[in-house]
């Protein structure tokens, strides 16, 4: 049998690190929402819900195309000020992870639950980021006459 101080200390080495809703709305308005979908599914696995996970992911991908659809369609529009679609997006992830999975990081952190650093939301919106453009950057070799002026 396990002394309970050495059963105390292994369940504290298991419990996973999580990101903060700062952490989330942050990252997901500076790289956008593949950020988001990458941050948010990171906290589902940690609270065992892989099933969300997968969820979180096809919202994520669904969004980015959305947003990238509404942006090519207001881009003639001058007076459309550029700073609404981040702005409306990371609100909205905050929000949704808010009413999703904040029980859940209230119940983390009473329990001593440990964090990600914002640091570390940020290296992975900026790959996220990256993955992102590359990605467009793919389409638009694909179509003809879509990279020539």
């Amino acid at each position: 049998m396990i002394p309970y101080s050495q059963a105390v200390e292994q369940l504290e080495e298991e419990k996973p690190k999580i990101y903060t809703l700062n952490s989330i709305r942050v990252a997901t308005f500076i790289f956008g929402p593949l950020a988001a979908g990458y941050l948010v599914s990171q906290n589902y696995k940690a609270f065992n819900e892989k099933d969300k996970s997968t969820t979180t992911w096809i919202i994520a991908v669904v969004a980015l195309i959305a947003i990238i659809g509404l942006a090519v369609i207001t881009s003639n529009t001058e007076r459309f000020p550029r700073f609404i679609f981040p702005l409306a997006y990371a609100w909205g992830t905050f929000l949704l992870v808010q009413k999703f999975q904040g029980e859940q990081m209230k119940e983390h952190f009473a329990t001593g639950g440990e964090i990600f650093t914002i640091w570390r939301a940020l290296l992975a919106g900026l790959i996220c980021l990256i993955v992102t453009l590359a990605a467009i950057f793919l389409i638009l070799l694909m179509i003809p006459g879509a990279l020539e002026e």
